[in-house]
């Protein structure tokens, strides 16, 4: 074998287990020890645990921080700084900055990304150019995909939409949208109507940002939703944000979620920025603006969490640890019980999984060696302490190693 990681546990078991790796490949799991290999890793008790996904984020602007501060902290705010300078982006400085997030975010444990990539008519394709020169810098360390993201709007916007259309020509994987960000319902649909268009010509999947807002008239995932079912779309259609239905009423969030759950949508909540970001204009009591995350779950629907922005006129914080965004998911949810822990720690791994639709994932024998060391032995510790991840391993190869020593005097 090419590689054994030894003395680890199971991430679902706890049970003590060593694992064989041969041509990328993991061939053997097993509770006795394995044969010598070629490279061999010492988990030191540590939780052997498929690799991270990334689900939701935006590379191009990640580090925009000096002279672009947010003063309300609001989303409009931070769309209206962002749209002054996405123009001016080169394409080197995004390669650069995404080299950072990158980076950071392998030496985490994290092997999978997907970037929402802003197409309008003020960026038209200049950032694209940008972010798919990093997609290809980085490609050794992880997979990256593309979502055409027109976030000022298609319905009254011909100009954006012919964009879309070229980025999708032009190394966009996934088509995104933003509905709640027109002027009514009406327009929502339209603009969901233009997205569907596009990603039936391509065969391409949809990974939207849905109703990022406090303001209980948006509920543009239930266009979605009716959308998905009518066009047979089910289980290719992401919902990212869904902060409105923390405003709904709890009838009109039954009924959504039920269509939800029947089109098979996977639900994106991001908590650390919905947090920052949501209720600003409310008096207190301040309702939380994310995701209704556990009656999501208890209905069945797929919900994994995303950091969505590092140190930027959006979030000031993050740091491209997906045990972090699960942590604050796991606060902002309510999710303390041992099951409910479980579940927040299974978001950015077998949930996203599932998302991105990998089938070959997971520590058995047969799939794909992406996995990482955690130096942890429950969820409930992972989440806890955010320890080191002592091992990255990216298709049976060793790409990154961390450990933290304290000095005592």
């Amino acid at each position: 074998m090419d590689l054994v990681i030894r003395n680890g546990i199971s991430d679902k078991t706890g049970e003590a287990i060593e694992v064989g790796i041969d041509g990328g490949v993991i061939t053997a799991v097993s509770a006795t020890p394995l044969p010598p290999a070629t490279q061999e890793l010492d988990a030191a008790g540590g939780m052997i645990s498929p690799a991270f996904f990334e689900s939701h984020f935006h590379l191009e602007n990640a580090f925009l921080w000096d002279g672009l501060i947010n003063q309300t902290g609001t989303l409009h705010e931070a769309i209206e700084i962002y749209a002054k300078v996405k123009h001016d982006l080169a394409a080197d400085d995004i390669v650069a900055r995404s080299g950072e997030v990158v980076k950071t975010a392998v030496s985490n444990g994290t092997l999978w990304l997907r970037s929402h990539v802003d197409i309008d008519h003020i960026a038209k394709l200049s950032i694209l150019k940008g972010v798919a020169a990093a997609k290809e810098a980085y490609k050794e360390l992880i997979d990256i995909q593309l979502i055409a993201f027109p976030q000022l709007g298609m319905a009254q916007n011909p100009e954006a939409v012919d964009a879309m259309w070229q980025a999708m020509e032009h190394g966009c994987n996934l088509v995104g949208g933003m509905p709640h960000g027109e002027k009514n319902m009406d327009d929502a649909a339209k603009h969901i109507d233009i997205a569907f268009e596009i990603a039936q010509k391509y065969n391409s999947d949809i990974d939207m940002h849905i109703d990022e807002t406090d303001d209980p008239y948006w509920h543009s995932l239930e266009l979605l939703a009716d959308k998905t079912i009518e066009t047979g779309w089910h289980g290719r259609v992401t919902a990212g944000h869904c902060c409105a239905m923390s405003a709904w009423d709890d009838a009109m969030a039954a009924r959504i979620i039920e269509k939800v759950k029947k089109a098979n949508i996977h639900v994106i909540t991001n908590a650390p920025i919905n947090l920052m970001l949501e209720a600003r204009g409310h008096n207190h009591p301040k309702p939380r603006g994310i995701a209704r995350v556990k009656e999501l779950l208890e209905a069945g629907v797929n919900v994994v969490c995303g950091q969505d922005d590092v140190q930027n006129m959006f979030y000031p914080f993050g740091k491209m640890d997906p045990l972090e965004v699960a942590l604050i998911t796991a606060h902002a949810a309510h999710m303390g019980a041992p099951g409910e822990i479980q579940a927040a720690f299974d978001m950015p791994r077998y949930n996203a999984a599932k998302l991105w639709q990998i089938d070959n994932y997971g520590v058995e024998v047969g799939a794909e060696a992406n996995l990482v060391v955690i130096d942890a032995d429950t969820a409930v510790s992972a989440l806890r302490r955010q320890p080191d991840r002592r091992y990255v391993i990216r298709k049976g190869k060793l790409i990154a190693e961390t450990k933290t020593e304290t000095k005592w005097h």
